[in-house]
Formats: C-alpha cells, structure tokens, sequence
C-alpha cells in the first residue's frame, strides 16, 4: 500500500509542477548546481546511479541505502577567486524503522562586496551567500524497488535582502543487481518562500528527471543517461535581437536540438578496484554557453577520477563551461563505522 501511495503521489506532480518556473526567473536557483564531484563528472546530474558515496542522495533521495551508514562527506568547489562552495552530508541507518537517514549542509560564500548608493558613491560592504540545510530518508519495497524524500530549508542573504524557504526533493530507484541495471527517478525543489526579498514573491526552479545506468557484462564500463527537466519541451531561450546584432541572423533550434538538450550522457570506467574514471557531457549546457563561430572546445563535458582507500574515498571532478573557464570539485568521503545487517 505504501508502494501505490508513493505512485498516486508521484502522479501529483505532473499537475504541480504546472504551476513552477519553466525559465531562468526563479529563486533560489543555487539549488541547481552540483554539489557533488562524482556527479558533476558525469555531465552535471545523474538520478541513477548507487554506489558508496552518500551525498548522490542530494539528487534523489531514493539512492540512500544501509550501506551508507556511518558515511560522512566533505565537498569543496571554487567557482571564483572570491565564491566558493561547500557541502557535507552523513547518513545513519535505524534497523528497527528499515529506514536510513541522511543530512546534508550546502553553503555557497559570494565574499564580501562594495555596497554603493544609486550615485556610485561607496557607503560600505556587505556579504552575500546562500544556505540549504536538507534532511532525507528512504525505504525499500520489495527486493529491488526504493523510495524517498528529503526536506530543505533554505536560507539566502544579499546584503540588506534575506529569504528563507522551504523545499523538497522526492525520488524512486529500482536496482537490478543481477543484471546491474539502475533506474531512477526525481522530482526536485518543490517549495515555496516563507520570508521574500522583496514583497513579491517567486517560483522555485523545479526539475524532474529520469535516468538509466547498465553496466556491460562483457566490460568494466557503466553506462549512464539522465533526462532532465521533463516538463518543459523547449528549454533553449532564443536571444533573437542579440543574435541580429552580432551575427546578422537568428539561430533556429530544430526539434532535434531540442529533444536532446533534456540529455545528460555519462560513463564509469572500473581500472581495477581502487580507480574509477568517469566522463560526462551536458548538451543543455553546451548549447546554452558556446558562442557562435568560435572555437568551444570541452565546453559541456566533465571529467573526473575515483579513489577507493578502504575506509577513505577520494574523488575529483572537472567542469567546463568556456573554454576559457572550468571549475574543479574534490570531495572526501569517510565511514566511521560499518552496519551489518
């Protein structure tokens, strides 16, 4: 019974998600970077892929399992000479509940800047930054089916401006551990502001993913594809008079570009037990950040590497966005202590 509850749930959300911000105008929109290495690796979001590292529950929560008990991760990201960005995550699991929960802090620093009155003139300085405290929990049905939810509590501050909000995640897994095939699926920041800036108030940027992850039988590669976003068909905004005033003509995206900019392509490569390289590539990303008759290089892809050490895992993970600019990600995850079950 719980299982269909979930599903009739679930079902709402079509309806819901109707009523949330389809464009870039939303709030809050620090909710959609990638806190987490391994994900950014491969291409930004993956809602399907479980393995050791605990902080995957920050894009879907169904991906928590008892084998994240005990584990604990450390996240770091500069994104700019004065931005940076940090996240921590843990997981316990409750044996008599069959329940895991996790807690994960996100807090992205924009540093210190100028604050000036309409003139220009310099009337001091002032902080800016963006925190989400989440809480999650999931459960199993059956043998290979798993669901669950996570609640985020935001708080944002820029200068004399301050919002706080709440949102929550919920998700769906299903793992076929024989024929090592994954499938989940996410409905992400759905909310709404308690405190606003200003006394208008704003949409959450609301996502639904589906994804997919095989490993071969034949090799140590593991597959990944991500489909974001699903309630929106057309998500590249076409800039029709800058496009006429730089390059003479506008540029038509075709029903193909279209359908896969939603695509979010990724691999894992197993070297042994210990390393594992992962790539990823974003098109949504690329389309959106490539300028026209210029050379883009990696722009959209990322790329990373694993290191299990016993108790200890390290990963990496670069991300390009121009080709002038990429952003680099490490994270440590550690487990104080093992669950055996």
């Amino acid at each position: 019974m719980r299982f269909f509850a979930c599903l009739l749930f679930l079902s709402q959300i079509c309806s819901y998600s109707e009523a949330q911000t389809l464009g870039g105008s939303a709030t809050y929109n620090f909710l959609k970077m990638q806190w987490v290495p391994q994900a950014s690796a491969l291409g930004g979001r993956n809602v399907s892929t479980f393995n050791n590292d605990v902080g995957l529950f920050n894009d879907n929560p169904a991906l928590l399992r008892y084998q994240h008990h005990g584990n604990i991760s450390a996240n770091f990201a500069a994104i700019a000479p004065t931005v940076n960005e940090l996240f921590g995550a843990g997981a316990y699991h409750h044996e008599n509940w069959n329940t895991t929960f996790a807690a994960g802090i996100a807090h992205l620093l924009y540093g210190n800047e100028t604050q000036t009155d309409a003139a220009g003139n310099v009337m001091g300085t002032f902080t800016a930054f963006d925190q989400m405290v989440s809480l999650s929990a999931a459960r199993t049905y059956g043998e290979r089916w798993f669901y669950g939810a996570t609640l985020k509590f935001i708080n944002s501050r820029y200068g004399p401006y301050n919002s706080i909000g709440m949102a929550s995640d919920i998700g769906l897994n299903y793992y076929d551990e024989e024929n090592m095939l994954q499938v989940g699926f996410a409905a992400r920041n759905m909310g709404f502001q308690i405190k606003q800036y200003t006394n208008q108030g704003e949409d959450l940027p609301f996502d639904l993913l589906i994804g997919l992850t095989k490993q071969l039988e034949k090799a140590p590669i593991k597959l990944s594809l991500t489909a974001q976003r699903l309630h929106q068909f057309d998500l590249l905004y076409p800039d029709e008079n800058f496009d006429t005033d730089n390059y003479g003509t506008v540029l038509r995206n075709g029903i193909g570009t279209k359908i896969l900019s939603h695509f979010i392509a990724g691999a894992d490569v197993l070297v042994g037990e210990k390393i594992v390289l992962t790539l990823g590539y974003n098109m949504l990303r690329r389309k959106e950040l490539q300028i026209r008759n210029l050379a883009n290089g990696l722009t959209g892809f990322g790329y990373g590497i694993r290191l299990n050490l016993n108790s200890l895992q390290f990963q990496y993970a670069r991300t390009h966005y121009q080709s002038t600019y990429s952003q680099h990600q490490v994270s440590f995850v550690y487990k104080l202590f093992d669950y055996e079950k």
